[in-house]
C-alpha cells in the first residue's frame, strides 16, 4: 500500500476521533457521527469481501453493485491503482464522503445534511441524449 493511501485512512481516521458511539440505529435518531460511519463502513466492506483475502476485486465489487455500500463506485477509492480495493483504501473513501456531507464540519452528519448531498449529486437527465449521469455518490446514494 503506498504512502498517500496510508495518510488518507489516517486523515480519515483522525476526523471520527472525537466520536464515540455505536451504530445501532443509524438514521432512527437522524444522526450517524463518524465514528458509527467508520464501524458501519467495515462492516459493509467484510460483506463486499466475500473470499475475505482483505481487498476488493472486480468481482466482488461487481457484485457489490445495487447493494448498500458502493460496488460500482468503488473505483474511486484505488487509491494504489492496483485493480483492487484494500480495507483501509475502501475506509479512506468511506469517510471522505462522510466528510463532503457533513456540511457544518461538525463531525456528525444529520439527515438534512445527507439528503442536501443527495440532492446536490442526485443522477439528472440529460436532455442531449437521455442518459442519466454520474453524481459524486454513485446511483445509490449509499455509497
Amino acid at each position: 500500500m503506498n504512502k498517500m493511501t496510508i495518510a488518507a485512512a489516517v486523515v480519515a481516521v483522525g476526523l471520527c476521533s472525537a466520536a464515540q458511539a455505536q451504530r445501532a440505529d443509524p438514521w432512527g435518531d437522524a444522526t450517524v457521527d463518524c465514528a458509527e460511519e467508520a464501524k458501519s463502513a467495515e462492516a459493509r466492506f467484510a460483506a463486499l469481501d466475500t473470499d475475505s483475502d482483505g481487498s476488493l476485486t472486480a468481482a466482488e465489487q461487481e457484485a457489490g453493485r445495487g447493494t448498500r455500500g458502493p460496488g460500482g463506485g468503488l473505483r474511486r477509492a484505488d487509491a494504489d491503482g492496483d485493480g483492487k480495493i484494500s480495507k483501509d483504501e475502501y475506509l479512506a473513501a468511506q469517510l471522505r464522503r462522510f466528510d463532503m456531507q457533513d456540511a457544518n464540519k461538525d463531525g456528525k452528519l444529520t439527515k438534512a445534511e445527507r439528503n442536501a448531498a443527495r440532492a446536490q449529486f442526485r443522477p439528472r437527465e440529460n436532455p442531449a441524449d437521455g442518459a442519466f449521469g454520474g453524481g459524486a455518490f454513485g446511483g445509490s446514494g449509499d455509497d
